[in-house]
């Protein structure tokens, strides 16, 4: 073959591979458009008019700027049918993906990756719980449950094309169901409270493991940080004697081992709230500051909305709904308005099973892709069995399994006119058990426990904060309202909560311990409320952005190197930043960073080297905040018998976690001058689309940006953890009111609105509670 016939050839492959190469470029181009139309098409629609069964008569909606959906409507049903459809434009994959936890039905929509979460959800059987309790709901809870599931699948299906997450995920949305509202308030009583129940049960097997008195003292009850609204104290435990727990009688472990170890990040629990009388304002109404901290992500949990009903005068609400349920969760109604931090008491028992009859159920989970799994439940007469150690079974009577845990009795918060009105709703309704902060506008202020108590034995706030129980302590019956710890216009005209122990005595034993914050936080909400004689909205929000590091001054103390470990470059860094402190977590503090990471490095050695001379085999307990006050107590104290072994004294322990926290910030940052707070607190608020697929992180997740802020201080933040909203009002003065929230009000990322609001949130520029003027008019008939 000649070569030029071979240069023809090749030419001409050459030309057909370009053709193929050029071919596949317009169809990924195709592909692209196609898809960006699509989702497109999927875009809520924002003017114009819709129809929706069962409306008795017009309703209009608008945006304003932030995506604020303002509702006026002639009846509460027909709010609730809009509030369903803006819902399901706006955030229907959310709300899908809230009813799927609860009722453990994730992997059907998102593949394996789920399939154990969904085992561990339908240990609960929420659906079918939720499915009987709906028969026994009273008529106005169904007939709202209904209206609002009727506006969602109207939503749903005024939408051009399905939402754009189906898309991508080739598949399609099954429809709303009144009982998948139930289900929405089920995941909120998992999401604040399923942590707590597992921290329960390690502590339990801590306490069999190490006896009461070493239990007491590694997990106290409570002491100098409590911040209670009573004013009480708990005492912290006793220092135990060498004959207790000695260290030194321990086997060694390498001193490499003790070097290496990393610090256990503490981890953050939020919400804080608080309510002044109106002797502490200008005008004589009460105000109240509400944001609750919760794990952070793209949309925002919350949706803001402004609902006017009825004929003139209409009754307007406005707050914050939670996409899913009907009603505003947090917010105010004119006369009365409210806000929540998560109570932290004891709503659960762990039960040996042993000796109990039990009944077995069989689930079904539904697999995208795969073969369907089945998986058999127990359940005794307190609950399901739902862990198991030293061969024993161990059943869960939780509250929220119970008739009537979960109803929608608080959507009469809509048209309380005072506190003693919302007391009455708030005690006994069907949700998560919160603290809640009440204010109205004659001026009353109160606080009282929402959500329903059990009435059961009295466990004293004497004895250790956890253990295991017996069937009749866990056969829980509801508490009488009348009987619900309440505190209305106290002395001091404020009430407070950082999630933090509230009372003592009785009323305290019938909250219990589930869990509560240290109290740094609620005490220094506490001690802010109490440097003014007067406030206004603007100096409660400055409450919530206080981040001075009260609780950790007294460890900056602590920090010191040894003669021979100041030579170093990178140690005097670490002076001169002690130094030059300004006492807050700030984001260009290095300072706060090394002082926190040395409080936590010190933490987890303490509780390791103890944990391990008392015997523990199990494994399952961990320290928690109120860790704070044995490791406090040994460090004051100094016994010999505490100190971890391989040190000489516990200045030398000391000298050697600062030595150790340097060489780690060196090592992770390049120097000590870049080891800011804010370059380890920067803010991660990301899309769940973007963590499935990182290439999309850049269009879909809020831009990473230092925050100051930390635990044990009102502004709790963390990269994906903190408020979730900031609220300060004075009812009937909405007005003045301010509302910010993270995130963004739509999860449609060519939405206007989809991360509207974040910047405000993120730069501490406060936004009106009120919706703004109308950009955007829909006419729903």
């Amino acid at each position: 073959m000649s070569l030029v016939s071979r240069d023809t050839k090749g030419l001409r492959m050459a030309r057909v591979v370009m053709m193929v190469i050029a071919a596949i470029a317009l169809l990924v181009v195709v592909a692209v458009i196609m898809l960006y139309l699509a989702v497109r098409a999927s875009l809520p629609q924002l003017n114009g008019e819709q129809s929706i069964p069962g409306l008795s008569a017009k309703v209009s909606v608008t945006r304003d700027a932030q995506g604020t959906a303002s509702i006026v409507a002639s009846t509460q049903l027909d709010a609730t049918r809009a509030l369903g459809f803006v819902h399901a434009q706006e955030r229907f994959f959310e709300m899908d993906l809230a009813r799927r936890s609860a009722a453990g039905e994730l992997s059907a929509l998102l593949g394996k990756a789920t399939l154990k979460a969904d085992q561990d959800k339908r240990m609960h059987r929420f659906r079918a719980r939720l499915s009987s309790a709906w028969q026994t709901l009273p008529v106005t809870d169904r007939d709202l449950l209904q209206a609002y599931a009727d506006g969602v699948n109207a939503g749903l299906a005024a939408l051009p094309i399905r939402p754009w997450q189906y898309v991508a995920l080739r598949m399609s949305p099954e429809k709303w169901q009144p009982v998948d509202s139930l289900l929405v308030i089920a995941e909120m009583y998992s999401m604040l409270q399923l942590r707590s129940i597992d921290q329960t049960f390690a502590d339990a097997v801590l306490r069999e493991e190490v006896g009461d008195k070493l239990f007491q003292w590694l997990k106290p009850r409570g002491g100098e940080w409590d911040g209670a609204l009573d004013g009480s104290v708990m005492r912290a435990g006793t220092l135990p004697t060498a004959t207790e727990i000695d260290v030194r009688k321990t086997p060694a472990r390498p001193a490499s081992g003790l070097a290496s170890l990393v610090a256990i990040d503490e981890i953050a629990v939020g919400s804080n709230a608080w309510a002044i009388s109106g002797a502490l304002t200008a005008h004589g109404g009460a105000m109240l500051a509400n944001d609750m901290h919760l794990g952070l992500h793209v949309p925002n949990i919350w949706f803001r909305a402004q609902l006017d009903v009825g004929k003139s005068p209409r009754r307007r609400v406005v707050g914050v709904t939670l996409p899913g349920i009907p009603g505003v969760v947090v917010g105010s109604n004119g006369d009365i308005a409210w806000g929540f931090t998560n109570s932290y008491g004891r709503w659960f028992d762990w039960v040996p099973a042993t000796g109990l009859a039990t009944t077995d159920f069989d689930e079904t989970i539904s697999i995208k892709g795969e073969t369907s799994v089945n998986v058999k439940i127990r359940e005794t007469s307190v609950g399901p069995i739902a862990k198991r150690h030293n061969n024993i079974d161990y059943a869960l009577a939780w509250i929220a399994h119970r008739p009537g845990s979960i109803n929608l009795r608080m959507a009469g918060l809509t048209d309380a006119r005072d506190v003693n009105a919302a007391l009455a709703i708030a005690n006994g309704a069907g949700m998560p058990q919160q603290n809640m902060m009440l204010v109205d506008r004659s001026g009353n202020v109160a606080w009282t426990i929402a959500g329903q108590m059990p009435q059961r034995k009295k466990v004293s706030l004497e004895s250790p904060r956890a253990g295991f129980a017996d069937v009749a302590t866990a056969s829980y019956v509801a508490l009488d309202p009348a009987k619900y710890p309440r505190i209305k216009n106290p002395q001091l005209l404020r009430v407070w909560s950082g999630n933090n122990r509230q009372l003592a005595g009785d009323a305290g034993a019938l909250i219990g311990d589930g869990g509560f914050d240290l109290g740094a936080r609620g005490k220094q909400i506490r001690d802010r409320l109490l440097e003014r004689g007067q406030f206004n909205e603007s100096q409660l929000l400055e409450i919530q952005y206080d981040n001075e590091a009260r609780f950790m001054k007294r460890w900056a103390a602590l920090v010191k190197f040894s003669p021979e470990q100041t030579a170093t470059p990178a140690t005097a860094e670490v002076l001169a930043a002690l130094a030059t402190w300004n006492g807050r977590a700030d984001v260009d503090q290095v300072a706060y960073r090394f002082i926190r990471a040395f409080r936590e490095r010190i933490h987890t050695q303490l509780w390791k080297s103890w944990t391990d001379a008392a015997g523990l085999k199990s494994k399952l307990g961990s320290a928690d905040a109120r860790f704070e006050y044995p490791v406090w107590q040994a460090l004051s104290a100094r016994p010999a018998h505490l100190l971890p072994k391989g040190f000489t004294s516990w200045e030398t322990f000391l000298h050697t976690q600062a030595v150790t926290v340097r060489d780690e910030l060196v090592k992770s940052d390049g120097s000590i001058a870049a080891a800011t707070w804010g370059a380890r607190n920067a803010a991660a608020i990301k899309h769940p689309f973007a963590k499935l697929i990182p290439a999309l992180a850049p269009y879909l997740d809020m831009p990473r940006t230092p925050m100051p802020g930390d635990n044990h201080m009102p502004n709790v933040a963390a990269p994906a953890f903190g408020a979730s909203q900031r609220l300060a009002v004075s009812p009937g003065r909405e007005k003045d009111g301010i509302l910010t929230m993270p995130g963004g009000q739509s999860g449609h990322p060519l939405s206007p609105f989809y991360g509207a609001g974040h910047r405000e949130w993120l730069n501490r520029k406060p936004s009106p509670l009120l919706a703004g003027p109308a950009i955007a008019v829909l006419r729903l008939q």
